[in-house]
């Protein structure tokens, strides 16, 4: 069988089962069985255990359902007819007259797509996500001192320390965790017939919505009295909007690094397994590859997300413009998912070089302080403050001397003879900030 996605190849050693077809299968089939349990508990069907229902269902597979989907060209059904013939076999033909009685295509698709989703972030993309978190933390933390100019627009701007914006990263992915566990929680599912409306349902009970209630219970989705034939997008939306917000910091984290792995700037490096090939013409190079291609997944990403958000208006009740497009919306987690798995293998062995941090802040020289001179002569007095620290900035360019230097000969901070101390004033509030992000990112 010929392979043509990446995911399928390239990437798929790196990525969980949960995003499977097969998972997806499964979902489906444990959609059905569910609503089969229901009927059974209403009095509808005749009796049988889950556990009945699991073994007449195990082992079911695409070729099995596929053979079937030659004749009826229609995927659903073709999964009906293949738990009714299992049922049939195990010598349950009173249950498999039963099988999908009251559904509709996308009452199995539509919930199925979420079940999966759910188990998938339930499992392996939240235990990413906190490993890389807590990951982001630890390195923060260690580096809370470690010296460093601080970068607005490419150019320096004040001191500052490492520790500080690897903290604000950390911060940032915990509060898109949250934001994602809420609409993890707010998936739901149907079971409402054709356009949505209970006719089947109301045709086997008087209280159809009590039948779909129990069913989405068992499955531990919610209610979405929105729905039409298929599931209010709206739900979907939210955590793929959320995932995606999860994503760009972690793609601002991959992108910052690789700014910092630059040569000229060499604060810190990609550590390199022994044997490992930097460029295949040039032995001495480093290049930051793992961050540049978690940058490239990120675009990648939001395409697909772009698809999942045109699919959220369809026709009516019913259409199938979102059919063949909903198809792929499992590539836009495999992305998120193979971006922090990525990320935690960088974090794993990066190396910080804090020589080189070091020496880029006294690189910047007097200059850094700029903010705090001009603070100072407020503070003293001077009228427009701000101007003439411009001015002086300006002037100290031009002879290439240092700002502190040019204030000094005109006879401005007179006081003020080393920054050092200064610094460390300037970074009392960047040790506050960072005492605030550890109470909160170290509260559990």
């Amino acid at each position: 069988m010929s392979l043509f996605s990446p995911l399928d190849t390239r990437y798929a050693k790196d990525l969980p089962a949960t995003l499977s077809e097969e998972e997806f299968l499964a979902a489906q089939v444990e959609v059905e069985a569910s609503w089969l349990l229901t009927l059974v508990e209403a009095g509808l069907c005749p009796k049988i255990t889950k556990k009945e229902l699991d073994t007449a269902f195990d082992g079911l597979g695409f070729a099995e359902i596929e053979e079937i989907e030659k004749r009826t060209q229609h995927a659903t059904r073709a999964l009906v007819e293949s738990l009714a013939n299992r049922l049939a076999k195990s010598g349950r033909s009173d249950v498999a007259k039963w099988v999908h009685v009251g559904l509709t295509s996308f009452d199995t698709v539509d919930t199925a797509y979420r079940l999966r989703l759910k188990k998938f972030i339930d499992t392996d993309w939240t235990n990413q996500a906190q490993t890389l978190r807590k990951t982001l933390t630890q390195l923060g933390l260690d580096h809370a001192d470690t010296k460093q100019v601080g970068r607005t627009h490419g150019q320096w701007a004040v001191p500052s320390v490492f520790g500080l914006s690897i903290l604000e990263f950390a911060y940032r992915l915990e509060r898109s965790e949250a934001l994602i566990e809420s609409s993890k929680n707010e998936l739901c599912g149907q079971a409402s017939g054709a356009i949505g409306g209970y006719h089947a349902s109301a045709m086997l009970s008087d209280k159809p919505l009590d039948l779909e209630q129990q069913h989405l219970e068992n499955l531990k989705l919610k209610t979405d009295l929105g729905s039409l034939q298929i599931i209010s997008p709206e739900d979907y939306w939210s955590l793929s909007s959320n995932v995606f917000s999860h994503a760009s910091v972690v793609a601002k984290v991959a992108n910052d690094l690789r700014h910092l792995a630059r040569s000229e700037v060499a604060e810190i490096s990609e550590g390199m397994a022994p044997g490992q090939v930097g460029s295949s013409t040039m032995p001495q190079k480093r290049n930051p590859w793992n961050l540049e291609h978690v940058c490239s997944l990120y675009k990648v990403l939001q395409s697909r997300l772009n698809l999942i958000q045109m699919d959220m208006v369809t026709e009516h009740q019913r259409d199938l413009t979102n059919s063949a497009s909903g198809r792929f919306y499992s590539e836009f987690f495999a992305l998120s998912y193979l971006m922090i798995k990525r990320m935690n293998k960088i974090l794993s062995r990066i190396e910080i070089h804090k020589e080189n941090m070091q020496k880029n802040l006294d690189h910047a020289g007097s200059s850094v302080f700029a903010e705090a001179f001009y603070i100072a002569l407020t503070k003293a007095g001077v009228q427009d403050a701000h101007s003439v620290v411009r001015e002086a900035a300006r002037e100290a360019e031009k002879s290439k001397k240092e700002l502190l230097e040019v204030l000094h000969s005109k006879d401005l901070l007179k006081d003020i003879s080393s920054t050092e101390e200064l610094r460390r004033t300037l970074v009392r509030g960047v040790g506050a900030k960072i005492t605030a992000l550890k109470k909160s990112l170290c509260a559990e």
